[in-house]
């Protein structure tokens, strides 16, 4: 499913939408830009180039986006299309990155596991002639525990198919569940995914350690960010990773990318 914003008019609705979104959640004014949620570059970033996703924004060209993964990219309890994170990583980056065209494709699945994400790969991914892809992954694995192993062999597969393709991808990591201790293995899957992360050179949006640090910092309350299910995101907590991720993401593609927000 395609989430390209197609008229100014949907943006700056969006924009304005978002603001008074997190105006309401926090009690502010909703006239007054909303309390910024991107953390330090430390947290965020990563240090691995993007070089087909770099070349395509240097060239002028259309930068096509997949955002692969589960139920919280595709959107599971967003209030609407427009509020998942892939759709507001349009936005944040097409305003970070001024005069170019960003598309972003939303190949989120719910309760899809790794294995289930390769097997759509070809169709999903890679038919959309993306130069970069955002895989979100692990989650689902850890719950149903279908074998670290076989979870780290998936991985390895899907990279390399992607990178055959030309294909720049960055890992997106798990999320602070409140009750990720009925998980045993939670972490152990995390861990996994950052050590074939390692082992490829492929960066990771560390999503858990930016949460973690709203959270912990009391930028965020856990139910800012999350739905009474706990396993998805809500508004707000899909604007802060979408907001991180861009920000990432554009200082890697371009040297012209707006200045990150007072934090």
């Amino acid at each position: 499913m395609s989430v390209t914003i197609r008229t100014k008019l949907a943006l700056a609705g969006l924009t304005v939408s978002l603001t008074a979104a997190m105006a309401l959640a926090t009690g502010a004014d909703p006239s007054q830009p909303p309390a910024p949620c991107v953390v330090g570059q430390e947290i965020r970033g990563f240090a691995q180039d993007l070089p087909h996703a770099r070349a395509a924004i240097a060239a002028g060209q259309v930068l096509n986006i997949v955002a692969l993964g589960s139920s919280s990219t595709q959107g599971a309890r967003a209030s609407s299309d427009e509020r998942t994170y892939p759709a507001i990583l349009q936005e944040e980056l097409t305003r970070l990155l001024p005069g170019h065209d960003i598309k972003v494709v939303n190949a989120g699945v719910g309760s899809n596991t790794a294995h289930q994400m390769y097997l759509r790969l070809e169709h999903d991914v890679i038919g959309e002639e993306p130069k970069l892809v955002v895989w979100q992954t692990g989650i689902i694995d850890a719950i149903h525990d279908v074998g670290i192993d076989r979870f780290k062999r998936i991985l390895r597969k899907g990279i390399a198919r992607l990178r055959e393709a030309d294909i720049d991808v960055v890992l997106m990591d798990h999320q602070p569940l409140p009750n990720s201790a009925r998980y045993a293995l939670y972490r152990d899957y995390m861990a996994a995914l950052r050590e074939v992360a390692a082992e490829t050179g492929t960066p990771v949006f560390r999503r858990y350690d930016v949460m973690s640090e709203l959270i912990g910092a009391g930028r965020l309350r856990m139910e800012d960010i999350f739905t009474t299910d706990t396993l998805n995101p809500v508004d707000r907590g899909y604007f802060c990773i979408a907001a991180n991720l861009a920000q990432t993401l554009a200082a890697k593609l371009s040297p012209r990318a707006a200045p990150e927000p007072q934090r």
